[in-house]
């Protein structure tokens, strides 16, 4: 079985559909099955993740949700109708993460990739991240240049770590402010600011001009 199991439950064909699609832009291998195909499956066989596709918060969705914290299987959950209140609710029944299905794909897809790294961060394959001679490594949360680290902030880290997980593909500044921002989103001119000091670390210490500004978009890791 693939790592990430995908279970339509409620959701609509559209948002299925979309969903297939940002996986496949990712790079993340799925299997595609109803819950009950999921919950007969052996442990030792199942899935390391599951994206859930529902229709809001509704007695379907919360039994699933109960359904897959009895089994202990990170759940990530993609809703069609959601309200803030909802998505609170959800994340304080032991959700790993929710987003809108009217999100965009460039949102979806970074965080999806960013619970997959979570789940799987020991695999070796995963980590570290090399670009020239920049090395990521998110499971020491150590950046170095020619071996040598480079003091960087949590902020400036998982901005890092966002960007490498999707080389030379443009995130959104939108998308980075809603990602690096813990309780509440971060204003674009924050966003600049940590893009800026990051880039200025990494050159100060020898390294290249990782971070690419894109005008009137965002920004991405050249490689």
């Amino acid at each position: 079985m693939r790592p990430i199991a995908v279970l339509p439950s409620t959701a609509g064909h559209a948002t299925a559909q979309a969903v297939f699609q940002v996986l496949v832009q990712q790079h993340l291998e799925y299997d595609v099955m109803s819950t009950a195909e999921f919950t007969r499956a052996p442990r030792g066989e199942r899935s390391s993740m599951v994206v859930a596709l529902v229709r809001g918060l509704d007695v379907p969705a919360v039994e699933l949700v109960r359904t897959l914290r009895e089994l202990m299987v990170p759940a990530f959950l993609v809703a069609e109708e959601l309200s803030e209140a909802d998505e609170v609710t959800l994340l304080h029944s032991g959700v790993y993460d929710v987003v809108r299905a009217n999100s965009s794909p460039q949102l979806i897809g970074a965080r999806l990739r960013s619970m997959f790294h979570h789940v799987h961060e020991g695999e070796p394959s995963r980590t570290p991240f090399q670009f020239a001679n920049v090395t990521v490594r998110p499971d020491h949360h150590e950046v170095h240049v020619d071996d040598r680290p480079v003091p960087v902030t949590r902020t400036e880290f998982r901005l890092l770590v966002v960007l490498a997980q999707q080389p030379d593909q443009v995130v959104a500044k939108e998308v980075l402010a809603e990602l690096l921002g813990d309780s509440r989103r971060l204003a674009p001119h924050a966003v600049e600011s940590h893009v800026s000091r990051l880039r200025n670390k990494i050159t100060a210490a020898g390294g290249p001009r990782l971070i690419e500004s894109v005008r009137g978009v965002g920004y991405r890791l050249r490689v």
